[in-house]
């Protein structure tokens, strides 16, 4: 008798990394993820919370200051009182990380990890195929309102690396390519033809904006470019230059918007 067809056992899933802080806002960072688990099923996700080293100083200090971002006042608490309050953040992302799993049927895992922020964020961007997280938040400095309607930002900056940001963007757009503005840099901006191939293949239609960076302006020229764009959420590829810690910092320092890493992220049969 014939066995039943299974999937190869070297298939192994794809690993969806999401990275949720002490600013409170993981649920909203969930929801940007959502589409990406109900378009493919073969994903397993990994949620953090990080604990960042200046964090962990604050908590051991006598009194600690919080700025509320909607009244901007401020508050003073104690350290233990500081620490009740990261450990509440901390059980109120689980349960959102939970809440969304179980919506979407998607295996997941929950821990919490203590120390420098680029460093944590390096290994876990090095174990997953998509790695998701937020800019670090400058005390006291209100998020900026949109200039016009925000758009989900892809940046190529060569054909292999660009393909894989592309096609996960496609997933977190929910198919809707107008939704996607792609900036070009680095050798692929050179080859207007190669661009239109590269967006024809991976999306489902033509991308709302095309813009080209100039190649000698590396990674903080795609950031400026961004930030001019009004991304909602920035998608780059993981690639050995910008999985280094000045890269990540410039990444958490000067974006105002999520931050999506892929490292691997090929077309599913089901889903593209």
């Amino acid at each position: 008798m014939m066995a039943m067809m299974a999937n190869p056992p070297d298939k192994a899933p794809r690993r969806v990394a999401v990275i949720l802080g002490t600013g409170g806002s993981g649920r909203k960072l969930l929801d940007l993820v959502l589409p990406l688990l109900l378009r493919d099923r073969e994903i397993e996700m990994h949620g953090v919370f990080l604990e960042e080293a200046e964090v962990q100083h604050a908590a051991e200090l006598p009194f600690v200051k919080e700025l509320c971002r909607v009244t901007f006042s401020v508050r003073e608490f104690t350290s233990d009182q500081f620490e009740r309050s990261l450990a509440l953040r901390m059980r109120t992302a689980q349960r959102a990380l939970s809440v969304l799993a179980r919506r979407t049927g998607v295996p997941h895992s929950f821990r919490n990890v203590r120390g420098p922020a680029v460093r944590l964020l390096l290994e876990t961007a090095s174990n997953s195929d998509i790695t998701v997280f937020e800019p670090a938040r400058r005390f006291g400095a209100p998020m900026p309102r949109p200039a016009r309607r925000p758009c989900i930002v892809v940046a190529v900056s060569d054909p292999e690396s660009g393909r894989r940001a592309l096609r996960a963007a496609e997933h977190l757009a929910e198919g809707n390519a107008s939704r996607i503005s792609v900036l070009v840099a680095g050798s692929a901006a050179e080859d207007e033809q190669l661009i239109n191939r590269l967006c024809a293949d991976s999306l489902s239609g033509r991308p709302g904006r095309l813009r080209v960076v100039p190649a000698e302006g590396g990674v903080p020229a795609l950031v400026n470019a961004a930030r001019a764009e009004n991304a909602a959420l920035f998608v780059i590829a993981a690639t050995d230059d910008l999985l280094e810690s000045a890269s990540l910092q410039l990444l958490r320092e000067r974006l105002r918007c999520p931050i999506c890493l892929v490292r691997q992220w090929e077309a599913s049969a089901s889903t593209h």
